[in-house]
């Protein structure tokens, strides 16, 4: 839970939309973002979401526990790393151990209360993703999903775009998921047994096989990559992806590109199209993309392949 805000700036823009659900009373999702600057006035934000295990006690105080813990990691140690111009990889290294530590302590609190985590770092054109659970992180090429600048006078809210200064976008959206969900439907899905649309319907979707809290140690799942100004990152909670396939994901984001000026009125459309959709779980969705970007590589190869390839 939190405020449900926008964050307009030249170079940052997102949305947090969030709701219980149409079923459930209570919100046992939390999430987290952060923008700052290091010490050689280099960019950087963080973006988490945690969503409470409702099958075990507690659930909201152990995903708000994760939250909190993250931002004392942000306040205390990661502007420390960047004074030290340690490298993103080496940023995913010490986020991966201290998702170990918000375990830690959720398993020494006495009450087995349960989270996923999932938090994605974004600096200077390269990102780094830290996941535990079946929260998910995606990120967005083509359409217009990419970064578009608005005016730029911030103290008036923007009523239309300037000219895409980029290339011209792709017509469709590629999409792609960086997070692995540790969940047994999963499972089934790497062993051929089950396809990923049978995995999305199936009674046992919600079986995890990690998460923070529960269990005897994790192994957070860490990966890094670079993001152009052509890209966004989506994440959201099983509430929302549990409804819809990634395809449909892709072309709900593309054509909401197209009418919506700002990613805070995407991001509520979403959340409402999943309660729409029937949920029966909390639903939270976050987008945000970047003005700076490296320039794309020149490969005949599409975004998606080289992913793919890239992690096979």
């Amino acid at each position: 839970m939190g405020v449900t805000a926008m964050t307009f700036t030249e170079n940052w823009q997102t949305g947090i939309s969030t709701h219980p659900g149409p079923v459930k009373r209570t919100n046992e999702d939390f999430y987290l973002m952060k923008m700052g600057k290091s010490s050689r006035g280099e960019e950087l934000s963080m973006v988490a979401i945690a969503d409470g295990m409702g099958g075990h006690g507690n659930g909201d105080e152990a995903s708000k526990t994760a939250i909190l813990m993250l931002e004392r990691w942000w306040n205390k140690r990661l502007f420390k790393y960047l004074k030290k111009q340690q490298t993103i990889q080496q940023l995913a290294s010490h986020l991966s151990a201290y998702l170990s530590e918000i375990n830690k302590e959720l398993e020494t609190n006495g009450q087995k209360a349960g989270t996923t985590l999932s938090v994605l770092l974004l600096y200077q054109g390269e990102y780094a993703t830290c996941h535990v659970g079946d929260s998910r992180i995606y990120q967005l090429r083509g359409g217009r999903v990419g970064f578009q600048h608005f005016s730029r006078d911030l103290q008036q809210r923007p009523s239309s775009f300037d000219e895409q200064p980029t290339e011209e976008l792709e017509t469709t959206v590629d999409i792609m998921q960086l997070t692995e969900d540790h969940a047994w439907v999963e499972q089934q899905v790497k062993r051929g047994v089950l396809t990923k649309e049978q995995a999305r319907q199936h009674k046992k979707r919600n079986v995890l096989t990690q998460c923070l809290g529960v269990g005897n140690g994790v192994e957070p799942d860490a990966r890094i990559g670079t993001y152009q100004t052509s890209d966004m990152f989506l994440l959201c909670s099983d509430g929302f992806h549990a409804m819809f396939s990634e395809g449909e994901i892709a072309e709900t984001l593309g054509n909401l590109a197209k009418e919506y000026r700002d990613l805070q009125m995407m991001t509520d459309y979403l959340v409402n199209l999943a309660n729409f959709a029937g949920t029966k779980d909390n639903v939270t969705v976050m987008c945000i993309r970047n003005a700076y970007g490296k320039e794309p590589e020149v490969n005949s190869k599409s975004f998606l392949t080289r992913l793919k390839e890239k992690w096979s």
